[in-house]
């Protein structure tokens, strides 16, 4: 944290009403801070992004808490999931927000948002899911998996990056998985990262890809550009609906595909993605002990709106 070094001076009135109010000045003045950094960034980006939430699937290694909901549905403190990223995103200005539901889809109807459904959720994968919401995206998107949990600034460093597409990398990957005591039961969706020109790109992608060669994992927190929206599109049309068979890089079928297999789709056809870091500081809720992390580390997910 930068300290100001030049003292505000302010008068004996401004002092007794602080006295009497029993507030801290500083922290006071940094409330006010953020304050209007949040309505920049509301104004700035109401209409500039849009968001899709990726919450079909079912997930039985949490069975009986998954049992009668999603997953996207779990309380932490209060909250779901799903609440907690709908107020991330409308804190940063993203209004525009869509749902793809499949399991349990009638339990998740919150107001004022769009929603798609995969009836056949069970069979397809995560792609099959964004080509449910193509038409919805028709400009720069967040996308966000719908059991992850992270902080608020990631997420404004996201949308703030100068760069198009951009995954979201966590470089302490291994460390999370050594710690942990229970047996994950996902491979993680590893990402190779290259160094150009003082820029960090990624240069492929894949679930599960040797640990020797990959540098970090996608937490399931990205921006496509709207090129990559066109791309999405085309493969639709021009792959998907001709045959859904189709071997899709990893995915012995398209309609199985995740989502890496399609950024590793934009990589093969030229796009540039770019790699925002981080170390750690988010968590993907797949077992048991992830869900009573995410009760000890994120209880302050979401600042309270002003």
């Amino acid at each position: 944290m930068s300290k100001i070094s030049k003292t505000i001076k302010i008068s004996i009135s401004h002092e007794e009403w602080l006295k009497a109010k029993k507030i801290n000045f500083s922290e006071w003045v940094r409330q006010k801070l953020d304050a209007e950094i949040n309505q920049q960034l509301r104004s700035g980006n109401r209409n500039k992004f849009k968001a899709v939430i990726l919450a079909a699937g079912k997930d039985t290694t949490l069975f009986p808490l998954t049992n009668d909901i999603p997953k996207a549905l779990l309380d932490i403190k209060g909250k779901s999931i799903l609440q907690r990223q709908v107020e991330m995103l409308r804190t940063v200005g993203i209004n525009d927000i869509a749902v793809v539901r499949g399991y349990k889809k009638d339990q998740i109807n919150f107001p004022n948002l769009e929603y798609f459904d995969n009836d056949d959720y069970e069979n397809t994968g995560i792609l099959v899911s964004l080509f449910l919401a193509r038409e919805f995206m028709d400009k720069d998107m967040i996308i966000l998996y719908g059991d992850i949990l992270f902080e608020i600034d990631i997420l404004k460093r996201l949308i703030e990056t100068r760069h198009d597409t951009t995954l979201v990398v966590d470089r302490g990957w291994k460390k999370r998985y050594q710690v942990s005591h229970e047996e994950h039961p996902f491979a993680p969706e590893l990402t190779r990262l290259s160094e150009k020109e003082q820029e960090i790109e990624i240069s492929s992608v894949g679930i599960g890809m040797p640990e020797t060669n990959s540098t970090s994992e996608f937490i399931g927190l990205a921006k496509l550009s709207t090129n990559a929206c066109s791309i999405l599109k085309d493969l639709y049309k021009n792959v998907y609906c001709i045959n859904q068979n189709k071997k899709f890089h990893q995915a012995k079928q398209i309609r199985t595909a995740s989502f890496l297999d399609f950024i590793q789709e934009l990589l093969d056809r030229g796009e540039k993605v770019a790699a925002l870091e981080i170390w750690r500081a988010w968590i993907d809720i797949d077992t048991f002990e992830d869900y009573r992390n995410a009760w000890k580390s994120f209880s302050e997910v979401v600042p309270n709106k002003e």
